[in-house]
This record gives C-alpha cells, sequence and structure tokens, in this order.
C-alpha cells in the first residue's frame, strides 16, 4: 500500500506492507509533480492573464502534474514485489474554493488553495491511471499511531520529516487489521 502527500510541485509516496498491528516499511519516493518550464503555483502565473490564457495554463499544468505523478508512482511500485500495489492513499484537506477560476483569482488564498487541490487531484488521478484504487484520506482523520509512525521511520532513516510521517499515516489507514490467513 503507498501513502501520498502532496504539496506544491511535488509529493512524497511511502509503501508499505503487513498489517496495521504490524507494518512494514518498504520504500518512499519524492515525487516532483511538475515539467521544467512550467509554473508550479499556475494560479499565481495566471492572475495577470486573461481568462482563455489562464485556463490553458492551468490545464497544461494539470496533465502535466498527472504524467509525472503516474511516472513517480511506477517508479516507487517498481522497487516493490510485483503485484503488490493495489490501493494508493492520498492524504487531502476539506477546503472549498470557488467553482469558476475568476473567483479563484480574486483571492491570494483561494489561490493557494486552488494549487493544493489541483496537485492532489492529480495524484488521485494517476494513481486510477496505473489501475490502482485512489482513496482520499482526510488529514484531520490521519491516525495518530506514533509508535508505528516512529518505528517505520526508524527503519525508513533520514529524511523523516512531517510530509513522511503523513504519508506513512495514509498508508497504514489501507492496511488490513490482521493478516486474512
Amino acid at each position: 500500500m503507498i501513502g501520498v502527500v502532496a504539496k506544491t510541485g511535488s509529493a512524497v509516496g511511502v509503501a508499505l506492507s503487513g498489517t496495521a498491528a504490524a507494518p512494514r516499511f518498504r520504500a518512499r519516493r519524492e515525487i516532483e509533480l511538475i515539467s521544467p518550464g512550467l509554473a508550479t503555483q499556475p494560479y499565481h502565473a495566471a492572475a495577470d492573464m486573461d481568462l482563455v490564457a489562464a485556463g490553458e495554463l492551468i490545464a497544461r499544468v494539470e496533465s502535466a502534474a498527472e504524467k509525472s505523478a503516474v511516472a513517480g508512482l511506477l517508479a516507487l511500485a517498481d522497487t516493490l514485489p510485483a503485484g503488490t500495489v493495489r490501493v494508493v492513499a492520498v492524504v487531502v484537506k476539506a477546503i472549498s474554493v470557488p467553482r469558476y477560476l475568476a473567483g479563484i483569482l480574486r483571492s491570494h488564498a483561494w489561490m493557494h488553495a486552488a494549487e493544493g487541490v489541483l496537485y492532489r487531484r492529480a495524484v488521485l488521478a494517476a494513481a486510477t491511471e496505473c489501475g490502482w484504487t485512489a482513496h482520499a484520506v482526510e488529514q484531520s482523520a490521519l491516525p495518530a499511531a506514533e509508535q508505528a509512525v516512529n518505528a517505520l521511520g526508524q527503519v525508513a532513516g533520514r529524511p523523516w520529516r512531517r510530509v513522511e510521517k503523513d504519508a506513512t499515516r495514509a498508508a497504514l489507514t489501507l492496511l488490513p487489521a490482521a493478516n486474512d490467513d
């Protein structure tokens, strides 16, 4: 199982196996979600454009982010035994942004929020494109699991920042409570 935290222009994926009671660290990967030459913050870059050009820029970034996420997730999966990835959990935040581009571009805060949504949706779409089940996990619903996360961090080694810990917590939500044997 893979847990992912997407940030503006990048993501971190952590792969676990085992059970929720006895998880095992398998791999981690930093994933660049933006192609060179494209704006990492597309809503900010679009703020001074007309709406048609702004929409086109954002669409290019969305497409590039999804393609990059596919490549990154597949690269992470390639480090694991074949067929072990079936589900990807992506940490999401409960936020609302205006439905229309013009509304988003009126507020700096909404631009930031929309960019976060863009990258999280790209990773969710990428997981589906890879043939896996994409599962959105609300950040506030992540299990604390401090003991497990700390133990997994000892195995994983550095870096073991909050982003890796939250990706691990997301992956933990996917593990079975116990072996099905």
